[in-house]
């Protein structure tokens, strides 16, 4: 199985000592489908943030296709990760419906 996403020991934290994300270590190999779940401010959403070059970890590695694309407090723009991530639908255009 070749690992197409591994985050390794990813943590992140925000002011006043909330950690939102504590040693998270996933790999995702071709072809699989990770469904990430748990309750509201568990980290779901900080994690995708991660993954996309929206936020940078506070600690750990993150790699796409075997080559790091996030560490402490670096990481490649997102631009250059050829990633995508779908917003919460309330966080979109909240005057819109469908």
């Amino acid at each position: 199985m070749t690992a197409i996403l591994e985050i390794d020991g990813v943590e992140k934290g925000f002011g006043h000592g909330t950690r939102a994300l504590a040693g998270v270590s996933v790999t995702l190999g071709d072809g699989e489908v990770l469904c990430i779940v748990g309750p509201s401010g568990c980290g779901k959403s900080t994690l995708l943030r991660l993954v996309a070059g929206l936020d940078t970890p506070d600690a750990g590695e993150i790699r796409l296709g075997g080559a790091a694309i996030a560490g402490p407090r670096w990481g490649l723009a997102p631009e250059r990760r050829g990633l995508n991530m779908v917003f919460q639908d309330y966080a979109l255009w909240p005057h819109m419906t469908v």
